[in-house]
């Protein structure tokens, strides 16, 4: 017996959080205690011949109560397939994790275990395991894991990234399936998305068609087309027909990504099209593929982003309210998924007065940084607003809501609001920069009407109670970011340093990792 603990918390993890939404909306409480259940990672396992990567049993918990289940153990038997299977390596009837402690209501962490084929085991044998385990005060559910000599590994093509295509074009992409396994694939089916400047030209009966929702980019078209075509170990197969795809008017930062799985082969009818999307045998397998491939296609376009200001009235003393915004009047939608560099707006706080309600989306702005510092201080005399969402879809809009304190002595005065990135670049994909700016005026009752000339950027730490931090009332000015690259001197502001809230960042794409890279100002 075998009592070799091996926590895999961070294998599991990706899984772990759908475990509740698996389980049934009830479940028989056992009378005396908790009920665990057992949520494998994949209940059928494909074992390679010869084992490179050794796959793995990977299961979690979850304890859908009442209270904590106690002293549990989970063991895998492996009585009906030990001669012929090993577990990290060995042959054994039963392998068993020690005790887990206590076990509390929800998901809990699990555990992985190597599985590998004993030399001479004919390709396709298959066999049984089955995890199970107790409680001290509860009852563990137990589940099965079908276990097969050989696998299936079924990989799409990489496409080659593109830029250039126009508006109006149409895109082919020739899309093949390698069987890498040494196991034949009975059927395939292939999960092709885009976003949404793209669409597919043409329609199969065999693939159906429908929008979803993606966590990395607005409503996408998914086509999941079926094949029963059988894939055999060690060739490659390619559609009939390349996939085409029309470049709408608003593309602009567009993807095309594919999901290639084996399937049982039995074809879904779409919703409409007669013809049907075939695979041909088109020679040996390709290595190095991937079960997931995605293409970027940058299309030769643009979008307007326009910079909103506002108006204000008021005494000093009052706090007035301000709402700036940011806009994007196309033609194309914007989702710059490549870089961290994405629209933002910068707002310079209008002389004679402080801004005391700063939205959650908007930091000081550091100059000297060209960044933002993450916090939401009072008093300082520039923001740089970045939406959370940053996709804009034509006609999109985003406003920030300020509160600005009037000064004393202040008078009627007009600060600035920009279109920018979040790290003061130029928006390359924005050929129209006369709209990239906006005034933000604050009209001081029985101050006068002489507005400043230009918006301030300078803050004062010193003086007065009411000349503690934000603008002075004095007229400063701002140097123009388009002409020179750079702000005038921002002075103290009493904020942290940025070193700490800044940097590269990544997107997660689907099923990968895209790293994203900082762009700073040449």
């Amino acid at each position: 017996m075998i009592n070799r603990q091996r926590r895999a918390g961070a294998v599991l993890a990706a899984f772990a959080a759908a475990v509740a939404a698996w389980l049934p909306a009830t479940s028989a409480q056992a009378a005396d205690g908790p009920v665990v259940h057992i949520a494998v990672r994949s209940d059928d396992i494909g074992i390679p011949i010869p084992v490179q990567d050794p796959p793995q049993i990977g299961w979690t918990l979850f304890n859908d109560g009442p209270g904590a289940a106690k002293d549990v153990t989970i063991k895998a038997d492996f009585s009906k397939v030990k001669d012929w299977v090993t577990a990290d390596g060995k042959s054994v009837d039963t392998y068993t994790w020690s005790t887990i402690a206590d076990v509390k209501e929800g998901s809990n962490a699990g555990y992985i275990l190597d599985l590998g084929a004993k030399p001479g085991t004919p390709l396709g044998t298959k066999g049984t395991v089955t995890l199970s385990g107790t409680s001290s005060n509860g009852t563990v559910v137990s589940t099965d894991v079908e276990v097969t000599a050989g696998n299936v590994e079924l990989t799409v093509n990489k496409l080659t990234d593109r830029k250039g295509d126009k508006p109006g074009s149409t895109i082919e992409n020739p899309v093949t399936i390698s069987n890498t396994g040494s196991l034949p694939a009975h059927g395939a089916q292939l999960q092709m998305r885009t976003t949404p400047g793209l669409s597919y030209a043409d329609r199969y009966s065999n693939c159906v068609y429908s929008t979803v929702k993606d966590p990395d980019y607005q409503a996408t078209q998914q086509a999941l087309c079926t094949f029963d075509t059988v894939l055999e170990p060690g060739k490659r197969y390619r559609l009939q027909q390349p996939v085409k795809l029309d470049v709408g008017s608003q593309a602009l930062f567009e993807y095309f990504q594919d999901d290639v799985l084996a399937s049982p082969g039995d074809a879904t009818v779409g919703p409409s099209g007669d013809n049907k999307l075939s695979l041909v045998e088109d020679g040996t397998a390709t290595p190095g593929g991937q079960r997931t491939g995605r293409q970027v296609i940058t299309v030769d376009n643009t979008a307007d982003m326009v910079a909103g200001g506002d108006k204000a009235k008021g005494a000093p003393g009052d706090v007035v309210p301000v709402d700036i915004s940011l806009s994007n009047e196309g033609p194309g939608w914007v989702h710059y998924n490549l870089s961290d560099d994405q629209p933002a707006l910068l707002f310079t706080v209008p002389t004679g007065t402080k801004a005391v309600e700063i939205p959650k989306e908007c930091s000081v702005w550091r100059e000297d940084a060209q960044a933002g510092t993450g916090e939401q201080t009072p008093g300082a005399p520039q923001y740089v607003c970045d939406p959370h969402d940053n996709a804009f879809a034509v006609g999109d809009s985003r406003t920030f809501h300020f509160g600005l304190e009037i000064r004393k002595g202040a008078k009627t005065t007009t600060g600035e609001v920009k279109a920018m990135t979040a790290y003061g670049n130029v928006m390359t994909f924005d050929h129209n920069h006369a709209n990239d700016t906006a005034a933000v005026t604050v009209k001081v009752k029985g101050a006068g009407s002489d507005a400043s000339a230009s918006p301030s950027a300078s803050a004062t730490t010193s003086g007065g109670d009411d000349s503690a931090g934000g603008n002075d009332v004095t007229t400063q000015t701002v140097a123009d970011t388009a002409a020179t690259g750079a702000l005038a001197s921002t002075g103290s502001s009493g904020v942290l340093p940025v070193a700490a809230a800044v940097g590269a960042g990544a997107l997660l794409l689907g099923g990968g990792l895209v790293f994203v890279v900082r762009r700073r100002r040449a």
